[in-house]
């Protein structure tokens, strides 16, 4: 075997150890809402109570991302993406045997910091493991396994329901996360740092330069960067968690119906994922795939949302509107790692992606209060005026890397 292929073999090895880890990361979060509608029943609560369980984990997520950060860089990723595996599937095997609404939200708090690790701590081993010219497709591998184990949860978790309970769905898929820690366990020699990177030329051509949280504030591409991710995260969702309860009001539909609708709604953004990945490494203009993607997005959230179209097509245009969000992603993380300088992937990653977190953490009371108010076409419409400001974000980030600012933080 030639250096090459060893280098290749050894890379992909590690890009799908960590994209596994992401796809529990995701489907813990969309866990829940598949169960919405039994849990309300059975724990006498409303959509928008349901809705803070869901945003305090994102309170854990968000206010953890960056601390996390700051610990990966300093300290290597290894130990805290296994810890944080390890917590986030415990607290899901606990909130299946300790079924109480305010026990289960205060667990949620627990599940969102155990989960804050994943994106700073994958991020840093893959800056570390691989190299730029095949960074675009490590992030579209990443970012495909994130979007399947969100359309794996409701095809999981409702069958489970179906057959068992939700309580007893939610031990299930507990387990299957530590099975996830064991494996990280096994091969936590491959979860490295900036420091002990794979190859010299895996990481940034930037000198090393650390930097804190008030520099990154300062620094427009990350801080744009930090509002196109709450953005996207507040567009998403409306339509990820809330999905299986508005569409069988909206198009008279089962609830297993709406879940498999939601399914492919998923696997759409993950093959638009492993189609951006190709785009991400041979378009330099990212910001004009974000903007005709959301363009194209909006378009059939305001078709859905419209309900003029018999149940199939309007399926149809959702699942079309998944495909073109997923282009994006490879894109974005492109992005982040392009503006950010040596020795700061895991903050800068960090910090941006609290943006998901602070996304996670509003959405689903506004998206649960409009639930509540029986308006429920008004998901797709919130959800396609968030897509609107990312696509302004996404504009102002391009403009900023063009004009050469990247490179240097503010003073």
């Amino acid at each position: 075997m030639t250096d090459e292929n060893a280098v290749r073999k050894k890379e992909r090895y590690v890009v799908g150890l960590i994209s596994a880890a992401h796809f529990f990361s995701h489907f813990y979060i969309l866990a829940l809402p598949p169960l919405f509608l039994a849990m309300k029943e059975d724990l006498g609560v409303t959509f928008t109570e349901l809705g803070l369980i869901t945003s305090v984990y994102a309170v854990g997520s968000f206010s953890g991302q960056y601390p996390m950060g700051i610990l990966t860089d300093k300290f290597g990723p290894r130990w805290f993406l296994i810890f944080g595996t390890l917590t986030v599937s415990s607290v899901f095997v606990l909130m299946g045997l300790f079924p109480i609404y305010w026990v289960m939200v205060g667990l949620a708090l627990f599940a969102g910091w155990g989960d804050s690790v994943f994106h700073p701590a994958d991020f840093v081993v893959m800056t570390a493991s691989v190299r730029p010219k095949r960074s675009g497709r490590a992030y579209a591998i990443h970012s495909f396994f994130g979007f399947a184990g969100f359309a794996a949860a409701p095809v999981i978790v409702d069958p489970l329901r179906v057959y068992f309970s939700w309580q007893t769905a939610l031990v299930v898929i507990g387990c299957l996360g530590l099975a996830m820690t064991v494996m990280l366990l096994a091969n936590k020699s491959l979860l490295v740092g900036e420091d002990d990177a794979i190859h010299s030329e895996a990481t940034q051509i930037q000198p090393s330069q650390s930097m804190g949280v008030m520099e990154f504030i300062k620094f427009p591409p990350i801080l744009i960067l930090f509002l196109f991710y709450i953005a996207v995260a507040l567009a998403g969702n409306g339509i990820q968690q809330f999905s299986p309860s508005a569409l069988p009001n909206m198009y008279d539909i089962e609830l297993s119906t709406a879940n498999r609708v939601l399914f492919v709604f998923m696997v759409g953004i993950s093959v638009g994922v492993l189609f951006g990945g190709y785009i991400a490494d041979r378009v330099q203009r990212l910001e004009l795939v974000a903007t005709v993607s959301y363009i194209i997005s909006i378009i059939t959230l305001c078709i859905v949302a419209l309900n003029f179209l018999p149940f199939f097509l309007a399926a149809a245009a959702l699942v079309l509107g998944g495909f073109m969000t997923g282009i994006v992603m490879p894109s974005r993380d492109v992005l982040v790692r392009a503006v950010t300088p040596k020795g700061n992937a895991g903050k800068a990653f960090g910090f941006v992606n609290s943006g998901f977190g602070f996304g996670g953490m509003v959405g689903p009371l506004i998206f649960g209060s409009i639930m509540d108010s029986g308006e429920v076409n008004g998901i797709y419409y919130a959800s396609a005026g968030f897509m609107f400001f990312a696509i302004i974000t996404a504009l102002a980030a391009g403009h900023y890397a063009r004009a050469g600012t990247a490179s240097q933080p503010a003073e």
